[in-house]
């Protein structure tokens, strides 16, 4: 039975440790990354509808018991499960914003770290990078995906003040800033929507991208 107040966080893990499961054996079974199954359960992503028939089936629960008031219809689940278009709309997730605001870009081919992802629309070529830091709450939350094209432009343009960008710094570090404008036409900062994190003012980069889509979770 499910209480009054069960997230589908708490649910998916109630059911997953009653099988006595792991998170990699789910992931497993799933063909997904097992960071994708830990972010179902501390609620940070939900699993796509057309994952949630086959979930059910490992954790041997109804698709009514397991979609409850918050992870979408039962009926809808099944036709997305049987819908082909829908799969070709998924792809893999490339890398994420860390706490640090730090973008970690997975190897060519290494699609494991964080599974894939399905967008509401087909045909796009870029990397899909999933937001798991703090820095630009409320705009950008934990979990979120954002999308980029590469290779980036090397240099800020006017064109790009008040834009969000993922920015590749010449120390490395690449992060999910919005570009705002500096002391003069040739100066530009990297700004956080939170006020706690400290702009980063006339940055040497190695490249720049604008966000192209974010998917709001």
């Amino acid at each position: 039975m499910m209480t009054v107040m069960d997230d589908w966080a708490t649910r998916l893990k109630r059911f997953r440790t009653a099988t006595r499961l792991s998170q990699a054996k789910v992931a497993r079974a799933l063909g997904i990354a097992p960071a994708s199954v830990a972010q179902w359960e501390i609620g940070r992503s939900k699993p796509s509808l057309d994952r949630l028939p086959a979930i059910a089936t490992l954790y041997d629960v109804s698709l009514e018991e397991l979609c409850g008031p918050d992870l979408g219809s039962p009926v809808e689940a099944l036709q997305a499960a049987k819908t082909p278009e829908r799969r070709h709309r998924r792809i893999p997730v490339s890398g994420f914003v860390s706490g640090a605001d730090r973008v970690v870009i997975y190897a060519d081919g290494d699609i494991l770290q964080d599974g894939d992802v399905e967008l509401p629309f087909g045909g796009y070529d870029g990397l899909v990078l999933r937001v798991n830091g703090e820095s630009m709450v409320p705009r950008y939350k934990p979990g979120e995906v954002v999308g980029i094209h590469l290779p980036g432009k090397n240099h800020f343009s006017l064109k790009m003040i008040g834009k969000d960008v993922v920015a590749k710094l010449a120390d490395g570090q690449m992060v999910l800033k919005t570009v705002m404008p500096g002391k003069d036409s040739h100066s530009f900062v990297l700004a956080s929507v939170n006020p706690l994190v400290p702009p980063i003012f006339d940055p040497r980069i190695e490249w720049v991208a604008p966000i192209e889509f974010h998917l709001i979770g």
